[in-house]
């Protein structure tokens, strides 16, 4: 699985103003966000959670070859068995989960078990979120922009209220493709903000450098 802009927008842009002490990142693929999180925080306990055996394969290397391995535990499990075992709570949970929705059908290799809806419904997310969640923590994702009205809609039915969001775009011309949401448990203003990746082709714009200068070489 390729780095992804997603992901590393979602990594950057997570607020870790609170200081987290214990961080999830829920269907962490080869490990990117958690890594950067590891990177952003002085966190004592990052865990990540993938249920794909090759993805999760991965994120335990990357672990163990980073400066933050005492830090990052990798799990290779289902998030749903995850939750129901667990007696723990996070101040911070993250997920860049999959994109499609039933009953839209993708070919069932590794790659499609990360981005097909159908491993890990939108429901089931936010109801693992909602029990895994301490009270005072947040919990932020990132995915395709159309799905904003569904996604705050089912965040109040598990008690999280969206807090932040950010809007993005490809270019000033196009229209927004995805949004990075911020939900917690006690309901506050929202604050709505937008992002223009590029000023042109491969060419990022100033507030995109800035939000990810820190993450690529």
């Amino acid at each position: 699985m390729k780095i992804g802009t997603d992901g590393v927008l979602l990594g950057a842009w997570t607020s870790v103003n609170s200081k987290p002490k214990t961080i999830l990142d829920i269907g962490s693929g080869t490990g990117l966000i958690a890594l950067m999180l590891a990177q952003r925080t002085a966190s004592p306990i990052i865990k990540a959670i993938e249920i794909e055996e090759d993805a999760a394969a991965e994120a335990a290397a990357n672990f163990k070859d980073s400066p933050w391995s005492d830090r990052l535990e990798l799990i290779h499990a289902d998030i749903l068995n995850y939750t129901q075992k667990s007696i723990e709570t996070f101040d911070l949970i993250v997920s860049n989960p999959p994109f499609f929705t039933a009953p839209f059908k993708v070919s069932e290799d590794s790659r499609s078990t990360a981005r097909d809806n159908n491993h890990l419904p939108y429901e089931d997310l936010f109801s693992c979120v909602d029990q895994l969640l301490n009270a005072a923590g947040s919990f932020s994702m990132v995915c395709p922009f159309e799905y904003r009205n569904m996604l705050v809609k089912l965040g109040l039915e598990q008690n999280l209220h969206i807090v932040q969001e950010l809007h993005v775009k490809g270019t000033s011309m196009s229209s927004f493709k995805r949004i990075l949401m911020r939900f917690e448990k006690t309901k506050s203003s929202l604050l709505t903000e937008e992002l223009i990746l590029e000023e042109s082709r491969h060419q990022r714009t100033s507030e995109h450098q800035q939000l990810v200068q820190d993450f690529y070489l």
